[in-house]
């Protein structure tokens, strides 16, 4: 019995969390988030430049020839080719694709963020 109410409470509560995300799938050039308004963000589209103000949780990138500038992100995970990324303060990032281009100014905790590239021409590095 108490297993089938927990089962039931999930699946209720399961459509509710997956609203609570903010899903980028056609945004025009130069849109913008505050991530203050909700940290978890998925940019699900190419070419476009887009700009995440605030602090965000996650920050998942799908796309090719994505520009996006972030202010604060704990986890970035970058899936596509050509993305450039420029990031104020960076958590962790992770890139899975070809060329894709991420630079930081600051790690949040620590001298760097963690750092995980799976493809060919991927770079991630420190700017002033």
């Amino acid at each position: 019995m108490v297993v089938m109410l927990r089962t039931v409470l999930f699946i209720l509560l399961l459509p509710l969390t997956a609203l609570a995300d903010k899903n980028l799938v056609e945004p025009a050039d130069g849109d913008s988030w505050d991530c203050g308004t909700d940290p978890v963000v998925n940019i699900n589209y190419a070419s476009a430049k887009i700009a995440l103000t605030g602090a965000c949780t996650t920050v998942n990138i799908n796309g090719n020839a994505v520009k996006t500038t972030i202010e604060d992100v704990a986890e970035l995970n970058v899936n596509g080719a050509k993305t450039v990324t420029a990031v104020t303060k960076l958590g962790k990032v992770a890139i899975n694709g070809a060329s894709n281009k991420v630079t930081w100014k600051q790690a949040k905790t620590g001298k760097k963020p963690g750092v995980t590239t799976n493809g060919r021409g991927n770079a991630v590095k420190k700017v002033k």
